[in-house]
Formats: structure tokens, C-alpha cells, sequence
């Protein structure tokens, strides 16, 4: 059974991936990353945003690993 993340879930592994550019790309990124999610829904959202289920997995270890 497929897990249904939420919309929160999606934009923060998407912005996540921009963590090294310092905070104002996350968020910056965040942002756009809402209004697309807004405009095109969840299943679109995880294609354009290349959120696959190996990216999605490096996220959930990144959250789980001790900063």
C-alpha cells in the first residue's frame, strides 16, 4: 500500500535538497515550490519536483540522522 504524503512532506523534501545554499534558497524555494504545488496537485508536483521514491527515501534519512 502506497503512502500518501502531505503537502508539507512534498515541498519539505523538495526544499531540502537546497540546504547547502544556505537558508534563504530554502525558503525561496519553498515558496515556489507551494505555488506550483497549489497550481498542478500532488501527482504532478512529484514529477516536476523529481520526487521520486529514492528521493523521497534520502529524505526521510536526512530528517532521521542526527544534525
Amino acid at each position: 500500500m502506497a503512502l500518501a504524503y502531505t503537502k508539507e512532506f512534498l515541498i519539505d523534501a523538495f526544499a531540502h535538497r537546497y540546504k547547502s545554499l544556505g537558508e534563504l534558497a530554502v525558503i525561496q524555494q519553498a515558496s515556489l515550490a507551494e505555488k506550483l504545488y497549489d497550481e498542478v496537485g500532488k501527482d504532478k508536483f512529484r514529477v516536476y519536483a523529481s520526487l521520486d521514491a529514492e528521493s523521497i527515501r534520502n529524505f526521510k534519512l536526512a530528517q532521521k540522522a542526527p544534525k
